[in-house]
């Protein structure tokens, strides 16, 4: 049954490509530089993303459409176990307090209840969730040529689309399944999921990667070779910069250090506050989003002999990203190695220092470590060691000029070329036009 609304657009022979979020469509650059994209290059797009307080339900947005729904609760009534909270580097499993032995037996018992019927339950209203979400979904926008989900939430979503509404399924594998909370649940339930998200990847009509070590993975456990879709920078000359001093009232001496993107744990932010003590007129601004987490490390922050150094600021939207990065004296990605999502990942930060110019001090992992070796925009560091980033941080700060400004040519050297923006737009076009039958490629 053909469940979505009519599309003026599709009447007109235009094509049509939805993207399938599970984030409010805030902070999210990857899905606006795209839909961005794909509305230059003459499609129809929209972005169904989730609706939060304070967000309009439906707007527009630099020529593409937002549709904010919410979420449904089918089997609401289930009592089912929240996800584990994501690792911090060297975390391990929370731990009980001392009971007796009747006592122990009880909670052993009910840990064992909800990690077996809970987790079931769970995945049981999952299943349910996904189809009904896309009902919901396909009441609310037109029928597509493309169903992208942008990541393995959404991935039976754009899959139960395609049953409904028609069109293809394309998996954009912007995270690995061991990632944040999901690589803290049992190891059962771990496997079961690993082994749904291959059998939903080999069911999408192709699949996107954000890296080639994820592409990699992905083929591995898949036997589906991805197409690489960097994040890359935005083409053209380097943003400008905001004027940050002027706005905090910091000093021009002041040398800024920014980290930017989500406060979630594994992100190294805490041994980065710490290392700001030891680099001289340094000032670090995380900027972003993070909740509950984000306001316990202000907390610990605040409690740091250099506190006045560290500012937490809010997020800011994707189109002013460019200019907040432009205007840093390096961008600090300090990861930690706490899942093999973190360990392979390659941030969107990074490739927004490459299009400004800016130098970049990273984790040494292989995801990142890689791409900074190759083209020698940064300095790479012991993630979680505050003496280590302290080391790189001075490393490109108290450089003579001539060092920074090789760090500036080989950032923007590397945003010209293979990582540019357009080069990716290019890729996923070529994806879309084997699966529609049209030359979309450029």
């Amino acid at each position: 049954m053909m469940d979505a609304t009519p599309d003026p657009a599709a009447a007109a022979g235009v094509r049509r490509a939805v993207l399938l979020l599970n984030n409010p469509f805030v902070t999210d650059s990857r899905s606006w530089k795209l839909a961005r994209s794909l509305t230059e290059r003459g499609w129809s797009v929209t972005i169904v993303a989730r609706r939060a307080d304070g967000l309009p339900d439906h707007e527009t947005r630099d020529g593409f459409s937002v549709v904010r729904l919410d979420q449904p609760r089918p089997l609401a009534w289930l009592p089912t176990p929240s996800l584990p909270e994501a690792a911090t580097a060297g975390s391990a499993p929370p731990t009980a307090p001392a009971a007796t032995p009747r006592r122990g037996r009880s909670r052993a018992i009910r840990r064992a209840v909800v990690e077996t019927v809970g987790r079931g339950a769970q995945a049981v209203r999952y299943l349910r969730l996904a189809d009904a979400w896309a009902g919901r979904i396909a009441e609310a926008v037109p029928a597509a040529d493309i169903w992208q989900a942008e990541g393995l939430i959404t991935l039976p979503v754009a899959l139960a689309l395609r049953r409904r509404c028609g069109g293809h399924a394309v998996y954009d594998a912007r995270d690995l399944v061991e990632s944040a909370r999901f690589a803290r649940l049992p190891g059962t339930w771990r496997r079961l999921l690993a082994r749904r998200e291959r059998a939903w990847a080999r069911s999408a009509d192709a699949i996107l990667a954000a890296n080639v070590p994820y592409a990699e993975v992905i083929e591995r456990t898949t036997g589906v070779r991805p197409t690489v879709v960097f994040n890359g920078p935005l083409s053209g000359s380097p943003a400008v910069p905001v004027p940050i001093r002027e706005r905090l009232g910091l000093r021009q001496a002041d040398r800024i250090v920014l980290d930017l993107g989500n406060v979630a744990p594994g992100r190294g932010i805490e041994a980065l506050a710490r290392a700001i003590g030891a680099v001289p007129d340094a000032v670090l601004l995380v900027v972003g989003p993070g909740g509950a987490y984000r306001d316990r490390l202000a907390a610990e922050a605040a409690a740091l002999p250099h506190a006045a150094r560290i500012r937490f600021l809010p997020a800011v939207d994707p189109p002013d990203i460019p200019g907040w990065t432009a205007a840093a004296d390096v961008a600090a990605i300090p990861i930690e190695p706490t899942t093999l999502n973190h360990r392979l990942t390659t941030p969107t930060r990074l490739f927004d220092a490459l299009g400004a110019g800016v130098p970049v001090v990273a984790s040494d992992l292989p995801g990142m470590a890689a791409i900074v070796r190759e083209t020698g925009c940064g300095v790479l560091c012991v993630p979680s060691d505050p003496t280590s980033i302290a080391e790189a941080l001075r490393d490109v700060l108290d450089g003579p000029p001539e060092r920074r400004q090789g760090f500036r040519d080989a950032a923007l050297a590397a945003a010209r070329g293979p990582y540019a923006w357009d080069r990716q737009v290019d890729a996923v076009l070529r994806v879309y036009g084997r699966l529609t039958g049209g030359d979309e490629a450029v």
